[in-house]
């Protein structure tokens, strides 16, 4: 597989961690010993680096990414602590899978941050419609569907249910609509057809046509890498990778992602009468500080829970 080397030239705002300092905090149970922590989503590697300083060589850090062009970044960032990392280019979807390969069957924690990276939506093709570049959003380019493939072959009701329940857009028959009847005329290819699109359909205001491209990105996004599907699947598998002690905490930046945590740890949280597993240790999702959100705005969505896993 080829990727860019563009990352060599790329500074510490690969990608900003959101939340890391709370997040670290709940992650680490300072009662384990020789502590396995999976950091699902490396990105540049600022949950890795301040990981790694805690654990001091006492214990191993899993790093995984479906993006090479993380995983290269990563590896160069935190290179000083090669010793006590393994790299993993993969899905967090398929964790207990990837982990059976090395042996492992029992972990000390899991931190998921579900953001994009700055890197993807500056660089990388389809992340964002404020660039015109393919129709692709493929985190790992070796997938073969892009949303290029899904704006000009789905069919009409399968474009209508990912607009409405990935995107939470009304009234998305709408929209499929207005993208058959185009692509009858001529291929969707890029994002910048794909927003001439729509602004040939809806008369948008400045501020409300942001937040509706923003919505059809996300639909399409999720769509091409299944990303709530493998939420699900990290999250059962958890429960069972998880030591007595061990923790998860995820931070998730919309409304669906959040949701099927906030379900997850709900469902399993431990009680008198049930038979959960697991101690909610955040009985609100934490957020960002007005700080946090002045220096990254696009940890302004952020929210984080956490459990420990008692039994």
């Amino acid at each position: 597989m080829i990727y860019s080397n563009h990352y060599s030239e790329l500074n510490n705002d690969f990608h900003i961690p959101v939340l890391s300092h709370k997040a670290i905090e709940y992650l680490i149970n300072p009662s384990l010993k020789e502590l396995i922590i999976i950091d699902g989503t490396t990105g540049g590697g600022g949950y890795s680096e301040k990981i790694c300083k805690i654990l001091q060589n006492s214990g191993k850090l899993i790093c995984f990414d479906k993006d090479l062009n993380a995983l290269a970044y990563a590896k160069k960032r935190l290179s000083v602590f090669q010793t006590q990392i393994e790299f993993i280019n993969g899905n967090f979807g398929n964790l207990k899978e990837e982990l059976n390969k090395s042996g492992i069957k029992k972990i000390s924690g899991i931190v998921l941050d579900l953001g994009l990276s700055s890197y993807q939506l500056e660089n990388e093709d389809g992340f964002s419609y404020q660039r015109n570049t393919p129709l692709d959003m493929r985190a790992d380019k070796s997938d073969d569907q892009t949303a290029g493939d899904i704006i000009n072959t789905w069919t009409r009701q399968e474009l209508e249910k990912i607009f409405s329940e990935y995107g939470e857009i009304g009234n998305s028959e709408r929209l499929a609509e207005l993208i058959v009847q185009k692509r009858k005329i001529k291929k969707i290819d890029t994002t910048g057809e794909l927003i001439e699109l729509i602004n040939s359909g809806y008369k948008l205001s400045s501020s409300g046509a942001y937040d509706f491209y923003s919505k059809i990105f996300q639909a399409l996004r999720i769509a091409v890498n299944n990303e709530l599907e493998n939420l699900e699947n990290v999250l059962d598998d958890s429960l069972d990778l998880l030591e007595v002690g061990g923790r998860i905490v995820v931070v998730s930046y919309h409304s669906l992602e959040d949701r099927i945590v906030k379900n997850f740890m709900r469902d399993n949280k431990a009680t008198k009468k049930g038979n959960g597993r697991l101690k909610v240790l955040t009985k609100k999702p934490v957020i960002p500080e007005e700080e946090e959100i002045k220096i990254n705005r696009r940890s302004r969505s952020a929210k984080l829970r956490a459990a420990e896993k008692i039994k």
